[in-house]
């Protein structure tokens, strides 16, 4: 069975949609406008360290690519980082929605393992650099922080995070997929 991934390109943002060679199956995920107020769909992807819910958000910073990026519960502001810098933006954010939350989970592997998480579909989070970024997540600063992450292949390899105006690089995450097939604890 083949997989196909689709990328339609609306105002700066990506809308995904997967099928397969046996018909149809669409990713029910999507990227709504963050204007500071969470929608009612929104991910959930864990707490901060006020017991307070994160988001998956997804920022657009120009000549630089679509950025995955943590979404604090009703902040005005997102940090996204690029080029070993960290971006504030209150602008051309978005936040990870889906009708069906179940059907996600958060898979911890290390970086060199990623390409073995084949029963899985890892939900791409955004480009830079003319690749694809993944959406990761680990515990930085004693709280949950969501971040891209750069395939193995990359030079810049790893889940990136925003800390003390640089990039922090972690090796060992969870990445956020779509339609495991095994159970969460048979983990790469």
């Amino acid at each position: 069975m083949k997989s196909y991934l689709l990328l339609s390109f609306y105002a700066g943002f990506v809308v995904v949609r997967a099928f397969t060679t046996h018909g149809w199956k669409i990713e029910d995920h999507y990227w709504r406008d963050y204007t500071g107020q969470t929608p009612s769909d929104a991910l959930e992807a864990g707490t901060d360290k006020h017991g307070l819910p994160i988001f998956i958000g997804q920022a657009f910073i120009k000549d630089i690519g679509l950025l995955p990026v943590t979404i604090y519960s009703q902040a005005s502001t997102v940090e996204a980082t690029a080029w070993d810098k960290v971006f504030s933006l209150d602008k051309n954010v978005k936040i990870l929605c889906s009708q069906n939350p179940g059907e996600y989970r958060w898979v911890p592997t290390k970086i060199e393992n990623m390409h073995l998480l084949t029963h899985c579909s890892l939900v791409p989070g955004g480009t830079e650099t003319e690749t694809t970024l993944y959406i990761g997540r680990v515990i930085h600063d004693m709280e949950l922080a969501i971040g891209k992450v750069y395939p193995n292949f990359s030079q810049y390899k790893g889940l990136g995070l925003p800390h003390n105006g640089k990039q922090a690089t972690y090796y060992s995450f969870e990445v956020f997929a779509h339609n495991c097939t095994v159970n969460k604890n048979n983990c790469v």
